[in-house]
């Protein structure tokens, strides 16, 4: 490993471990997060300039404190026809019977509703709006259980420790960033440990993701790119990341 790819990955992981703490303490500080990681405060605050140009934490005298998500109503009317439309090319990707996880987000919400008129399927979700609209055709819907988070999402620890027993032919995830470098990327790091254990269960994980998406870069990785075996979005991916794409053999699939 080069010296660039060996000061990236700690600064990653100190950004992982900063964002791990604001959800336990909803506020740190910049002399305790030197000492803590043993780096100057200079570091620290370029590392919380980062974050905080990427939308996940709040930068304030002497430190930062969580950020807010904005509601999840506001978000479902950004590029709505858009999600609508990749929604719908993920919904005919689901074969009669399957088993299918959804993910949490609005763009995963719109998959929801895609299929709401399905009662042949079971959905497993730990993202109540998601539940909620795929319950209203009368499939059977699984609920992973837990903490519920500010998205109305359900997280645990415990979900991770002992897997459900279910297996899943299909799971649709949305992202916070696809990037060729740090590839599937999202903000909670509780929400990316359901992710990752889902992804497990999963036959073939179907990433449904908008433009907005691509090269951004939040701190929770979920893996690579080979491990998506379809992206489906609404505008072809910018170089680097479309050749990255290609060499993890996804498929990339744009919604007309």
């Amino acid at each position: 490993m080069s010296q660039d790819n060996a000061v990236e990955d700690a600064r990653s992981a100190r950004q992982r471990d900063i964002l791990e703490m604001l959800q336990q303490t909803r506020q740190v500080d910049v002399t305790e997060l030197a000492q803590r990681f043993r780096v100057s405060g200079m570091t620290i605050r370029r590392d919380l300039a980062e974050l905080d140009e990427a939308g996940q934490l709040h930068r304030v005298h002497g430190g930062a404190t969580i950020r807010r998500a904005p509601a999840f109503g506001s978000r479902a009317t950004v590029l709505a026809g858009e999600k609508a439309a990749i929604a719908h090319v993920v919904a005919d990707l689901v074969e009669p019977g399957a088993a299918i996880g959804i993910d949490s987000g609005t763009t995963c919400h719109a998959v929801a509703a895609e299929l709401a008129h399905r009662s042949d399927l079971t959905v497993v979700t730990n993202a109540l709006h998601a539940a909620i609209t795929a319950r209203e055709g009368g499939g059977r819907v699984i609920v992973l259980g837990g903490l519920m988070t500010p998205e109305l999402s359900l997280v645990s620890p415990g979900i991770v420790q002992e897997p459900p027993q279910v297996h899943l032919d299909l799971l649709v995830l949305g992202c916070g960033g696809l990037s060729a470098d740090r590839g599937i990327t999202y903000f909670d790091p509780t929400e990316v440990e359901v992710r990752r254990l889902l992804t497990t269960l999963a036959d073939r994980v179907v990433v449904a993701a908008d433009h907005t998406k691509f090269d951004r870069k939040k701190a929770m990785v979920l893996g690579p790119l080979d491990l998506i075996d379809v992206l489906v979005t609404d505008q072809a991916p910018p170089e680097p990341l479309h050749a990255a794409l290609v060499a993890a053999d996804v498929e990339v699939v744009i919604a007309p």
